[in-house]
């Protein structure tokens, strides 16, 4: 079972339209082949390592930002505290695995 602030939010994509959705999965691919690092993933988190630059920072904000109107079945967020960028995505395993997201080298 689904526990915290997103248990009852619908696993699925809400972008408007296919071309959006493939837009926005084209954007993660060309951010990930520029600055992505390692990845950690947990039954409740996944945790995907950036270099930090101004450039990065930008569309790793832009990113979430989507992320959070189509993907609001998981919580985003990004810490810029360190040497480098961190996303973190929180829910269930079954929201996580939703994403698809394939993580580059695991730490």
């Amino acid at each position: 079972m689904t526990q915290g602030p997103f248990r009852d939010v619908p696993i699925a994509c809400t972008l408007p339209t296919i071309a959006e959705a493939k837009a926005q999965v084209e954007r993660w691919q060309a951010f990930d082949a520029d600055y992505a690092l390692t990845s950690e993933r947990s039954d409740s988190a996944l945790i995907i390592y950036y270099a930090k630059v101004n450039d990065s920072i930008s569309r790793l904000r832009d990113l979430v930002e989507v992320e959070q109107r189509c993907c609001a079945f998981v919580e985003w967020g990004i810490d810029e505290s360190g040497n480098d960028l961190r996303l973190i995505a929180r829910g269930s395993e079954e929201q996580l695995a939703a994403l698809n997201v394939p993580t580059p080298h695991t730490a």
